[in-house]
């Protein structure tokens, strides 16, 4: 039998319809932005690890590691040809985010780093990528340096730059002498980019000027740092500039930003894990950010081993447990476990 609705029925249901639509509409912008960049997140390039190859045990108990700590390693490839598969890493850091410390960390790994890389013998840190991709350059750190690497962010050359083109630029301070020799890459490369004036100063780098400048090692830093160890330098401040820019964001242009970078990155970061990140910005954006870089001054000498200039760890056991203390700071059980581990 069918039962016939009345009219008192059918005005209370569309009374109830149109008060959901409107708290819909009033507490749900941020929610149909979420939504939004969840269903459009198909662009990001995700890769997730090879666990068989990052711990063919199945355990990283070995490893240091906290569940108020997000270790991100990103690596920089040095690769313009997008044919090219055997790319090394111009660039290897770990951005750690500490929530107990309340404190964003980072790290340079040097790419002349002299270690094994499993399967391959001795090499340079910077190879590990090239022989085995992510998967194999993250066991290489997780097995020289003992602490565990939960995600990571490839980019290479050119991504980074568009990267930094859809930012709107990120500002940095450059010397005189900096700025002559981002010219001189802009001549050389044929870039379209305008030339900077040749004085210290505050400039906004677009994607051509901040490759250059996070590459440049053939001029000192203002700072009085040379080589291998101003190009590191240099891409920390990067880096630091980039999450500045990005943490000045509201939330929709942040959503908006992140649709546009997903094509530029690889990642093991799934769609959700993307999301909770960008909804912590804020949070994060109030974060202290501190610095490091392995080799430490005090620990590491240059030598040439088969034609190769390498940078030699000659006190691993220091190495670790410095790194370790740098991350987790005062956190006693991390501590003992390091000290118990590396001494």
């Amino acid at each position: 039998m069918k039962i016939r609705k009345s009219k008192n029925t059918k005005r209370i249901a569309n009374v109830v319809c149109s008060i959901g639509l409107f708290l819909s509409l009033l507490i749900g912008g941020v929610g149909g932005c979420i939504v939004f960049l969840y269903l459009k997140m198909d662009k990001i390039n995700y890769k997730p690890l090879d666990y068989s190859i990052v711990s063919p045990t199945g355990t990283t108990e070995d490893l240091l590691t906290k569940n108020t700590v997000l270790n991100v390693c990103f690596f920089g490839l040095d690769r313009r040809d997008k044919s090219d598969t055997k790319s090394r890493s111009d660039s290897t850091m770990l951005l750690s985010i500490n929530s107990s410390l309340k404190k964003i960390k980072e790290v340079s790994f040097m790419r002349d780093i002299y270690t094994t890389i499993p399967g391959y013998g001795k090499n340079r840190l910077n190879s590990a990528i090239s022989c085995g991709q992510e998967s194999l350059a993250i066991k290489t750190l997780q097995n020289t340096f003992g602490v565990k690497i939960d995600k990571y962010v490839t980019v290479d050359f050119e991504n980074f730059k568009e990267i930094i083109n859809i930012l709107g630029g990120i500002k940095i301070s450059l010397s005189a002498k900096e700025a002559a020799y981002i010219n001189g890459d802009l001549w050389y490369y044929k870039s379209k980019s305008s030339p900077l004036p040749v004085k210290d100063g505050v400039y906004l780098l677009d994607g051509d000027k901040a490759l250059s400048y996070s590459r440049a090692r053939k001029i000192p830093t203002p700072e009085g740092l040379h080589d291998d160890f101003a190009r590191t330098y240099r891409q920390r401040t990067v880096i630091v500039a980039i999450f500045k820019k990005i943490s000045t964001l509201g939330l929709k242009d942040l959503l908006n930003i992140i649709d546009k970078l997903g094509p530029c990155i690889k990642t093991n970061f799934a769609k959700g894990e993307i999301i909770a990140l960008a909804k912590n910005m804020t949070k994060y954006s109030a974060y202290k950010i501190e610095q490091f870089r392995l080799p430490t001054d005090d620990n590491v000498y240059s030598e040439n081993i088969n034609g190769m200039a390498v940078l030699t760890i000659p006190n691993l056991k220091k190495a670790r447990f410095d790194l370790a203390k740098f991350l987790y700071e005062d956190d006693l059980k991390i501590k003992e476990k390091a000290k118990n581990s590396y001494t």
